[in-house]
């Protein structure tokens, strides 16, 4: 009966150290967590010609109030919506639903040699490549899998002062 306890005992202790930390290939560096958390990331439009429409991601109105920020820990790394006024319908594919799946925060990992970060609990093949220029932001996303027919979208925010709020 002991050694049953003391067996429990260590595989909890396995199981739950590993669980909540990110290996150090995994973290975002310095500067793009710096550039991240700077700024409340709001929903922007393009500046693009009309011809590759279909690649540029164009907000919702419910959309546009909405704001995101990007939070680092030492064991954590997340994106979080801090949604505005408006709701957007459920039968809208939007950005928020996109990514979020009606939740209001979730946790990624960053490659370093890709320059992109991936979601927990996303399909291995996704990935969203990160762009940040001062207060500008883009993240596009990329499926890698050879038989998913998916068209990379890009999603454009501006950056608003965490202070201004």
């Amino acid at each position: 009966m002991n050694k049953l306890f003391s067996g429990i005992l260590v595989l909890i202790l396995f199981c739950g150290c590993s669980k909540d930390t990110i290996s150090p290939e995994k973290i975002a560096p310095d500067d793009v967590k710096k550039q991240l958390a700077l700024y409340d990331w709001v929903p922007a439009f393009a500046n693009v010609d009309a011809k590759d429409e279909l690649y540029h991601y164009k907000p919702e109105d419910c959309e546009k109030d909405n704001h995101y920020s990007f939070s680092f820990g030492s064991d954590f790394q997340k994106l979080k919506l801090e949604r505005g006024n408006e709701l957007c319908e459920s039968n809208k594919l939007t950005f928020e639903q996109f990514i979020l799946d009606g939740k209001l925060e979730r946790s990624f990992t960053y490659d370093k040699e890709k320059k992109s970060i991936k979601f927990a609990d996303s399909d291995q093949y996704e990935s969203y490549g990160v762009l940040v220029d001062g207060d500008y932001l883009v993240l596009t996303y990329r499926n890698n899998n050879p038989v998913a027919l998916v068209i990379p979208k890009a999603y454009y925010f501006k950056g608003k002062s965490k202070e201004n709020k």
